[in-house]
């Protein structure tokens, strides 16, 4: 379970530190990434804070959270896609989606098993909470009932994460500590795959 101090100063930070985790381009892309995928719908967003701390409190302090009316459409990005696994949120998400609805996500992740990676994956999950490769996500949702369309998920790197968190640039100093506890195991940091699965999916909602 990620502990309750990191995730009240990863959410007291995020916003800040999302504009230097990511670059414009990065944050550019994403937003039309979603743009393209929601059109027309009605679509539930999670990528909120606020919706992060209620999923987040959900999940861990057995609180419930407020249904609305189901939607057609929900976006799984933010701090809560870092702070909860996938498949819980899948869980929750069931409960707003209509079936066959579309999930779209922006999900921070590792490109592959690399040891840099593995060992970053392993400490990050001591100290904060898992990180998975981007094909582990994919397979975690199509267990879970949803089917991603290949032609528009994949992986993006984003090297601009591993910079600024070496160059001591976030509030949040957990990732910090990650990379601080990698170098003295003798790992580059650098060498870290990082980046983000942007993913589109049928929900079917059937496994639950």
């Amino acid at each position: 379970m990620a502990h309750p101090i990191a995730v009240g100063d990863f959410l007291r930070w995020y916003t800040h530190d999302a504009l230097v985790r990511w670059s414009a381009e990065d944050l550019a892309a994403q937003q039309r990434f979603v743009n393209e995928q929601m059109a027309g719908m009605h679509w539930l967003d999670w990528s909120s804070a606020s919706a992060a701390l209620q999923l987040w409190q959900a999940e861990h302090l057995a609180m419930s959270v407020a249904a609305p009316a189901e939607c057609e459409a929900l976006l799984l990005a933010g701090p809560i896609v870092e702070m909860v696994a996938l498949e819980p949120l899948l869980r929750h998400a069931s409960a707003f989606l209509k079936p066959h609805g579309r999930l779209v996500g922006i999900i921070p992740c590792l490109r592959d098993n690399s040891p840099e990676s593995q060992l970053f994956s392993e400490i990050a999950a001591s100290m904060l909470w898992p990180y998975l490769t981007a094909e582990e996500l994919i397979e975690i949702c199509r267990e879970l009932g949803c089917e991603p369309n290949s032609a528009l998920t994949h992986f993006n790197r984003i090297p601009q994460f591993n910079e600024m968190v070496l160059k001591d640039k976030l509030a949040f100093n957990g990732f910090a500590e990650v990379f601080r506890e990698l170098e003295r195991q003798g790992y580059n940091p650098m060498e870290v795959g990082w980046g983000e699965l942007r993913l589109a999916a049928s929900f079917l909602c059937e496994q639950f």
